[in-house]
Protein backbone atom coordinates (compact mmCIF):
# COMPACT_ATOMS: atom_id res chain seq x y z
CA UNK A 1 0.00 0.00 0.00
CA UNK A 2 2.68 2.46 0.62
CA UNK A 3 4.16 2.03 -2.58
CA UNK A 4 1.13 2.94 -4.06
CA UNK A 5 0.17 5.73 -2.60
CA UNK A 6 4.57 6.86 -3.00
CA UNK A 7 4.01 6.18 -6.45
CA UNK A 8 0.46 8.42 -7.03
CA UNK A 9 1.32 12.14 -8.03
CA UNK A 10 -0.97 14.95 -8.15
CA UNK A 11 -3.09 15.19 -11.36
CA UNK A 12 -2.10 18.39 -12.59
CA UNK A 13 -3.86 17.85 -15.96
CA UNK A 14 -6.98 19.09 -15.01
CA UNK A 15 -8.77 22.01 -13.38
CA UNK A 16 -9.41 21.98 -9.92
CA UNK A 17 -11.70 23.41 -7.81
CA UNK A 18 -11.80 22.99 -3.75
CA UNK A 19 -11.08 24.10 -0.50
CA UNK A 20 -8.27 26.02 1.08
CA UNK A 21 -8.27 26.45 4.81
CA UNK A 22 -5.01 28.20 6.64
CA UNK A 23 -3.28 29.54 10.14
CA UNK A 24 -1.90 32.58 9.81
CA UNK A 25 0.60 35.36 11.87
CA UNK A 26 -0.46 38.81 11.10
CA UNK A 27 0.57 42.29 11.92
CA UNK A 28 0.10 45.71 10.82
CA UNK A 29 3.00 47.83 10.00
CA UNK A 30 3.89 51.40 9.86
CA UNK A 31 4.07 54.21 11.98
CA UNK A 32 0.20 55.02 13.10
CA UNK A 33 0.63 52.32 15.77
CA UNK A 34 2.65 51.68 18.53
CA UNK A 35 4.21 48.50 19.68
CA UNK A 36 3.11 46.13 17.38
CA UNK A 37 3.00 42.75 18.25
CA UNK A 38 1.98 39.40 15.94
CA UNK A 39 -1.63 38.20 16.11
CA UNK A 40 -2.49 34.65 15.24
CA UNK A 41 -5.76 34.28 12.76
CA UNK A 42 -7.08 31.75 10.55
CA UNK A 43 -8.50 31.58 6.98
CA UNK A 44 -10.88 29.30 4.31
CA UNK A 45 -12.35 29.53 1.66
CA UNK A 46 -12.39 28.41 -2.42
CA UNK A 47 -9.70 27.88 -5.02
CA UNK A 48 -9.58 27.26 -8.32
CA UNK A 49 -6.39 26.09 -10.69
CA UNK A 50 -6.22 25.51 -14.32
CA UNK A 51 -4.12 22.78 -15.91
CA UNK A 52 -0.65 24.00 -17.36
CA UNK A 53 -1.46 26.95 -19.89
CA UNK A 54 2.07 27.53 -21.08
CA UNK A 55 5.04 25.22 -20.56
CA UNK A 56 5.09 25.16 -16.66
CA UNK A 57 2.54 28.02 -16.62
CA UNK A 58 -0.63 27.65 -14.91
CA UNK A 59 -3.12 29.90 -12.33
CA UNK A 60 -4.25 29.96 -9.10
CA UNK A 61 -7.20 31.98 -7.96
CA UNK A 62 -8.84 32.02 -4.52
CA UNK A 63 -11.88 33.93 -2.47
CA UNK A 64 -10.82 33.71 1.21
CA UNK A 65 -12.49 34.94 4.61
CA UNK A 66 -9.51 35.73 6.67
CA UNK A 67 -8.93 36.88 10.34
CA UNK A 68 -5.97 39.28 10.31
CA UNK A 69 -5.09 42.16 12.53
CA UNK A 70 -2.61 43.33 14.79
CA UNK A 71 -1.67 43.09 19.09
CA UNK A 72 0.06 45.21 20.43
CA UNK A 73 2.15 45.35 23.82
CA UNK A 74 0.68 48.90 25.44
CA UNK A 75 -0.02 47.67 29.04
CA UNK A 76 -3.37 46.89 30.83
CA UNK A 77 -4.95 50.35 30.09
CA UNK A 78 -3.49 50.58 26.24
CA UNK A 79 -5.33 49.54 22.93
CA UNK A 80 -3.93 45.85 23.17
CA UNK A 81 -5.62 44.11 20.13
CA UNK A 82 -6.84 44.89 16.34
CA UNK A 83 -9.12 42.47 14.88
CA UNK A 84 -9.59 42.59 11.32
CA UNK A 85 -11.88 40.68 8.86
CA UNK A 86 -11.66 40.75 5.30
CA UNK A 87 -12.36 39.20 1.89
CA UNK A 88 -8.81 38.30 0.04
CA UNK A 89 -9.45 37.90 -3.87
CA UNK A 90 -6.11 37.04 -5.83
CA UNK A 91 -6.03 35.85 -9.27
CA UNK A 92 -1.70 34.55 -9.54
CA UNK A 93 0.24 33.46 -12.23
CA UNK A 94 1.57 29.83 -10.80
CA UNK A 95 4.97 28.52 -12.01
CA UNK A 96 4.99 24.35 -11.50
CA UNK A 97 8.29 22.80 -11.52
CA UNK A 98 9.69 18.85 -10.65
CA UNK A 99 7.26 17.26 -13.10
CA UNK A 100 4.13 19.99 -11.05
CA UNK A 101 4.49 18.26 -7.34
CA UNK A 102 5.75 21.59 -6.33
CA UNK A 103 4.62 25.02 -7.03
CA UNK A 104 5.25 28.98 -7.07
CA UNK A 105 2.62 31.36 -7.34
CA UNK A 106 3.08 35.21 -7.15
CA UNK A 107 0.91 38.63 -7.72
CA UNK A 108 -1.59 40.48 -6.56
CA UNK A 109 -4.53 40.72 -4.83
CA UNK A 110 -7.68 42.48 -3.22
CA UNK A 111 -9.09 42.79 0.06
CA UNK A 112 -12.26 43.74 1.23
CA UNK A 113 -12.86 44.82 5.51
CA UNK A 114 -16.17 43.46 6.46
CA UNK A 115 -15.05 44.12 10.47
CA UNK A 116 -12.62 45.80 12.79
CA UNK A 117 -12.61 45.93 16.50
CA UNK A 118 -10.50 47.23 18.37
CA UNK A 119 -9.77 45.55 22.48
CA UNK A 120 -8.31 47.62 25.35
CA UNK A 121 -6.16 45.65 27.99
CA UNK A 122 -7.52 42.13 28.91
CA UNK A 123 -10.95 43.09 27.90
CA UNK A 124 -12.90 40.05 26.16
CA UNK A 125 -15.34 42.24 24.42
CA UNK A 126 -14.61 45.42 21.79
CA UNK A 127 -14.32 48.64 22.80
CA UNK A 128 -14.96 50.15 19.45
CA UNK A 129 -15.95 48.61 16.42
CA UNK A 130 -16.28 49.74 12.85
CA UNK A 131 -12.25 51.08 12.90
CA UNK A 132 -11.60 54.44 10.49
CA UNK A 133 -9.47 51.80 8.45
CA UNK A 134 -9.65 51.76 4.38
CA UNK A 135 -12.53 48.91 3.56
CA UNK A 136 -10.31 48.40 0.28
CA UNK A 137 -7.00 47.04 0.56
CA UNK A 138 -4.48 45.82 -1.96
CA UNK A 139 -1.25 43.82 -2.09
CA UNK A 140 0.96 41.25 -3.14
CA UNK A 141 1.17 38.02 -2.37
CA UNK A 142 3.28 34.77 -2.89
CA UNK A 143 2.93 30.97 -2.16
CA UNK A 144 5.13 27.75 -2.51
CA UNK A 145 3.10 24.88 -2.97
CA UNK A 146 4.03 20.94 -2.29
CA UNK A 147 1.06 19.45 -4.74
CA UNK A 148 0.07 15.80 -3.04
CA UNK A 149 -2.77 13.30 -4.44
CA UNK A 150 -5.16 14.18 -1.85
CA UNK A 151 -4.09 17.57 -0.16
CA UNK A 152 -1.55 20.21 -1.34
CA UNK A 153 0.52 22.05 1.53
CA UNK A 154 1.29 25.45 1.05
CA UNK A 155 3.41 28.70 2.72
CA UNK A 156 3.20 31.81 1.95
CA UNK A 157 3.00 35.78 3.02
CA UNK A 158 0.83 38.61 1.90
CA UNK A 159 1.72 42.15 2.09
CA UNK A 160 -0.30 45.06 1.96
CA UNK A 161 1.21 47.38 -0.52
CA UNK A 162 -1.58 50.75 -0.02
CA UNK A 163 -1.93 52.39 2.75
CA UNK A 164 -5.33 51.36 4.73
CA UNK A 165 -5.15 54.47 7.22
CA UNK A 166 -8.63 56.25 7.02
CA UNK A 167 -8.14 58.77 9.46
CA UNK A 168 -7.77 56.13 12.44
CA UNK A 169 -8.12 58.47 16.02
CA UNK A 170 -8.25 56.63 19.32
CA UNK A 171 -8.23 60.09 20.99
CA UNK A 172 -9.14 58.43 24.56
CA UNK A 173 -7.06 55.47 24.38
CA UNK A 174 -3.36 54.86 24.80
CA UNK A 175 -1.07 55.50 23.11
CA UNK A 176 -2.12 58.07 20.97
CA UNK A 177 -3.38 57.80 17.79
CA UNK A 178 -4.60 60.30 15.02
CA UNK A 179 -0.78 61.08 13.71
CA UNK A 180 -1.82 60.27 9.85
CA UNK A 181 0.93 57.46 9.65
CA UNK A 182 0.74 54.89 7.71
CA UNK A 183 -0.84 51.24 8.65
CA UNK A 184 -0.48 48.49 6.30
CA UNK A 185 -1.21 44.59 6.37
CA UNK A 186 1.12 41.93 6.65
CA UNK A 187 0.00 38.26 7.06
CA UNK A 188 2.23 34.75 6.92
CA UNK A 189 0.92 31.93 6.12
CA UNK A 190 0.79 27.66 6.30
CA UNK A 191 -2.46 25.83 5.05
CA UNK A 192 -3.78 22.73 3.47
CA UNK A 193 -6.29 22.58 -0.06
CA UNK A 194 -8.40 20.34 -0.13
Amino acid sequence: MFGQLHAQEADRSTYKLGIKTSINISSLLGTEFENPRPKFGYSAGVYFQTPKLKKNWSLHTEALGSFRGSNFSNGDTGYSRIALFYVDVAALPQYNFQEGKKSISFGPYLSYLGLSSLYIGEKKKAELNNLDIDPLDAGFVTYFTIHGPLASFQVGGKLGLKDVNNGINFDTYYPRTGKNGIIRNLSLEIGVLF
